[in-house]
């Protein structure tokens, strides 16, 4: 699949197999989204460059064994005041990995 030509003779792809894979790649562009969002968040509630926020992030992915854009969405759903239940949960789980400052909305010790 992956957006490559058919080659002659080659059965069309089956539209489940179609939607599934679009569905994929609006799940990746989401991800890549908040990623940014959070990198740019961070960068600047930290005062760090977007490189640092960017290694923080992969720090506290790492640290915390929750996926980049896991931490990612939670950090701009926190901001945007839009987090759900498993936003909030995730940042309680990460939330002690970030620079001492904390980040608003998580820990009530922090922030």
């Amino acid at each position: 699949m992956s957006g490559t030509p058919l080659s002659p003779g080659e059965p069309a792809p089956h539209p489940d197999e179609l939607r599934d894979e679009v569905a994929q790649l609006h799940e990746a562009v989401k991800s890549q989204r908040d990623i940014g969002m959070a990198v740019g968040l961070m960068s600047a509630r930290f005062g760090c460059s977007t490189e640092q926020a960017w290694r923080t992030m992969l720090r506290v992915s790492q640290d915390s064994n929750t996926k980049v854009r896991t931490v990612a969405r939670a950090l701009v759903t926190t901001h945007d005041g839009t987090a759900g239940p498993e936003e909030r949960e995730a940042l309680e789980r990460f939330v002690e990995h970030l620079p001492a400052s904390g980040w608003p909305g998580g820990s009530p010790t922090q922030g």
